[in-house]
């Protein structure tokens, strides 16, 4: 009876996982659970009946490296472990999104290296791009004022924002190592996240806010 009573306790364990697993939202969690209901599950069956059902077992096995392979993905959203040194180093400038998030990013990127002086916007001709630079400089005119925006800058954001055209003439040096994005493939991700676009709303904004920051210069004092 002890070792019935013991051995029956094995499938109440599974489903009591199963049943934490179903109210909880977090997906990594969820799988965790159901993972580990399984194998409670597995154990039973093996152990229990006079003669394993192994029906049941392999179907159990089956299931479970299924929920082993969505997990596997979700780690990999999750983590910047398999990106590479370049990327790890675009992903800290993109503050607020989740590694998943950045990674839906790079899908759509082109990384671009500036031979000559290419030239990325036009002032009041339509944009369908953003940039992003990564290392270097670009060279920025608007009107009859000229200067210079180094790497960790986005350009066409104003465009991309208003849904306007750019406000300057930007080209990237000689030797620039900038990315480069379709204005229409980012806001296809905007639509079907919210998140993503807040994450992607908020870091655009934060960029216009620090350009407008340092292009304030304070009035001469009169003495």
């Amino acid at each position: 009876m002890e070792t019935y009573i013991n051995t029956a306790l094995l499938i109440h364990i599974g489903a009591l996982f199963y049943i934490i697993a179903f109210l909880i939202r977090d997906e990594m969690k969820l799988r965790l659970l159901v993972l580990s209901g399984s194998v409670f599950y597995m154990l039973y069956y093996y152990l229990f009946p006079d003669v394993p059902l192994w029906d049941a077992i392999l179907t159990t096995v089956i299931l479970t490296f299924a929920n082993l392979i969505v997990l596997f993905r979700i780690l990999l959203e999750r983590s910047v472990l398999a990106l590479s040194v370049e990327e790890k180093q675009l992903f800290k400038a993109f503050e607020g999104f989740s590694p998943g998030q950045f990674r839906q990013l790079l899908k759509i990127a082109e990384w671009r290296t500036a031979e000559s002086s290419n030239v990325l916007t036009v002032e009041n001709e339509p944009l369908s791009k953003l940039y992003f630079i990564f290392e270097g400089s670009v060279h920025a005119k608007k009107g009859v004022h000229e200067f210079t925006l180094g790497d960790d800058n986005f350009i066409g954001e104003i465009a991309f924002v208003l849904k306007g055209p750019p406000t300057a003439d930007v080209s990237a040096l000689p030797g620039t190592r900038y990315v480069e994005w379709e204005s229409a493939g980012i806001e296809r991700l905007m639509a079907k996240s919210s998140s993503f676009e807040n994450a992607m709303m908020a870091l655009l904004s934060r960029d216009l806010a620090d350009k407008l920051a340092t292009s304030v210069q304070p009035e001469s004092v009169i003495a």
